[in-house]
């Protein structure tokens, strides 16, 4: 039997031998690969291959190989492997050339499928260089334009941000490692310096003495535990040595390709001012309403006195004038009465101006002062004695 004849008669069997053969033992990324996508590529090989030893054709293979070429550059295929696929078709046609052809026939055919073998492989391990190349380059360029894209995107976002927070109002630092990197214009003018005197220091250099150990511990939880309050109250220190209550409120974020912290730093000195007035207020309010009630319980102890008194000299001296014998004891009687209702009218009379003045008042130092009523008392009992006496 003749070469074509042979091909022609035992194509179905070469074929499949060759299609068990690629999935079992090539590679194992080809047998992953579909069993109709491995059938189809070696129909159109077989074709291929039949044209070259048939009739020295061998432009069907090279359109193959383009084919089959850009089918593994692009599932990521090593050139050996579509090499040892290629290899394959000779060891399955070499058995069935020794036993169906004719022993004349047998060396031309050998040599032609060598041959063909030959143009195959070579070519195709040009082409498949030229392609993995250019795919190499391709990708090169591409990388290459993100790559370019994404830095004038980052330089771009990075001038907003920048441009964003020298607008802002309140002061913003980044700090690493305790020392500052970066400080927009609010935080450099609410501390009194120039940005180039601020970068590069330590933070605690623009913290007030008497808060540089509660700032010192929040970074130690920070560093050790991640759970530090990411909102506080410190004082800062001016250049001018000035101590203001200062706000912070910060985060960790990666700058620079470093862990560090971010923060914003707000005056407060104003508001804590005003809240520690407010207690203060509050403070006195509270006195003054325990004085109040001071005054009001040494006001009934001395109206019970007072009055008490009176009624019990009253009441005796009534008694006495109805008992009286003559009416000189009755005249004293009754002097002692109207003695002692003078007094009680002096009292009511106190009790009348006291109604009319503050109960407290607050001195400048902010201390409460509570008005002496029994002294009060005693100065208007001695008005109306003088008056009565005249």
């Amino acid at each position: 039997m003749d070469l074509k004849s042979l091909l022609e008669a035992r194509r179905d069997e070469i074929m499949g031998e060759w299609v068990r053969r690629i999935l079992t033992e090539v590679s194992e990324r080809y047998s992953r690969r579909p069993v109709e996508e491995v059938r189809e590529t070696i129909s159109e090989a077989t074709e291929a291959y039949f044209a070259a030893l048939t009739e020295d054709d061998f432009s069907k293979m090279d359109r193959f190989i383009e084919k089959i070429t850009a089918m593994r550059l692009d599932v990521g295929f090593a050139l050996s492997e579509v090499q040892g696929a290629f290899e394959l078709y000779r060891t399955v046609l070499v058995p069935i050339f020794l036993t169906e052809l004719d022993t004349s026939l047998l060396p031309d055919a050998l040599q032609r499928l060598n041959c063909c073998l030959s143009h195959t492989i070579r070519r195709f391990s040009d082409h498949f260089q030229v392609q993995h190349e250019q795919s190499i380059r391709e990708h090169a360029g591409n990388l290459e334009r993100v790559v370019g894209e994404r830095t004038r995107e980052l330089a771009e976002s990075e001038a907003k941000y920048r441009m964003l927070v020298e607008e802002i109002n309140d002061g913003y630092f980044i700090a690493r490692k305790g020392r500052l990197v970066f400080a927009n214009r609010a935080f450099c003018e609410m501390h009194g310096y120039s940005a180039e005197e601020v970068i590069g220091r330590p933070y605690l250099d623009f913290v007030a003495p008497e808060s540089r150990g509660q700032l010192t511990r929040i970074r130690g939880r920070r560093a050790s535990t991640g759970e530090a309050p990411d909102q506080y109250i410190y004082l800062r220190l001016h250049k001018d040595g000035r101590k203001l209550y200062s706000e912070n409120k910060v985060k960790v974020i990666t700058y620079d390709g470093a862990t560090a912290t971010a923060g914003i730093c707000r005056d407060v000195t104003e508001r804590v001012t005003l809240e520690k007035q407010t207690l203060r207020l509050v403070e006195l309010e509270n006195e003054r309403k325990t004085i109040a009630l001071s005054t009001l319980r040494q006001l009934m102890a001395t109206l019970s006195h007072y009055l008490l008194n009176a009624n019990a000299i009253i009441g005796g001296m009534a008694r006495r004038c109805v008992r009286a014998a003559s009416d000189e004891e009755r005249h004293s009687s009754m002097e002692a009465i109207m003695e002692q209702t003078g007094k009680t009218e002096g009292v009511i009379a106190a009790l009348r101006k006291m109604a009319e003045i503050r109960t407290t008042r607050y001195t400048p130092e902010s201390h409460t002062l509570m008005i002496d009523l029994t002294r009060e008392i005693e100065k208007t009992l001695a008005k109306t004695e003088e008056e009565t006496s005249q």
